[in-house]
């Protein structure tokens, strides 16, 4: 059994959607964890803790939002 060439690039592009949607759940976890972060400084409202939660907002949750996007949109194509 060899295999022909478009199974092993139906194979491959299986592999890559499959890897893709990994990466994206656990992209989409860590962003919740970063969310739930923003939320509790937020809520604790200390000195300094609206600036550290706007900071984490858009260095880390938007940030992965954006990397999620992208990442959709490469799955999308294949």
């Amino acid at each position: 059994g060899s295999r022909t060439r478009d199974e092993v690039n139906a194979m491959a592009a299986r592999n890559s959607k499959a890897t893709l949607e990994e990466v994206i759940q656990h992209l989409r976890q860590i962003q919740s964890a970063g969310v739930v972060a923003v939320a509790a400084l937020r809520h604790q409202s200390a000195e300094r803790d609206e600036d550290i939660a706007n900071v984490l907002q858009h260095s880390v949750v938007d940030a992965l939002e954006d990397q999620i996007e992208k990442t959709e949109g490469v799955l999308r194509s294949l």
